[in-house]
């Protein structure tokens, strides 16, 4: 798992960029609220290892909660395509790898 700071996007807290092999690469973290400063909502995208598209994404701010696509859910999907690249990348060989070994068990 990769746990990074990005001092310039201020509103983002903290970021998680890790692998669940029966979901994909995922993308978690705080997100502040634009509307209630100090309130953070946790937010997750979930890419595909192959195809690198978004699969899922989830937030806990009021949109999130009525399966709404929140600006939150937005911030993370911009970050993935920009300052996350490399990271994202990363994480999608090393689970591609995982995946690979346990092909090979059996």
């Amino acid at each position: 798992m990769i746990s990074t700071q990005i001092p310039s996007k201020s509103y983002v807290k903290r970021l998680d960029v890790f692998y669940v092999l029966s979901e994909g690469v995922v993308v978690a973290g705080d997100v502040e609220s634009k509307s209630r400063k100090g309130l953070l909502h946790y937010t997750r995208i979930v890419l595909d290892p192959v195809t690198m598209k978004i699969t899922k994404a989830s937030c806990d701010c009021e949109a999130g909660a009525f399966g709404k696509k929140c600006w939150h859910v937005k911030t993370l999907e911009e970050l993935v395509k920009t300052d996350l690249k490399k990271e994202v990348e990363k994480v999608r060989e090393e689970m591609l790898a995982v995946e690979e070994d346990i092909a090979s068990w059996g």
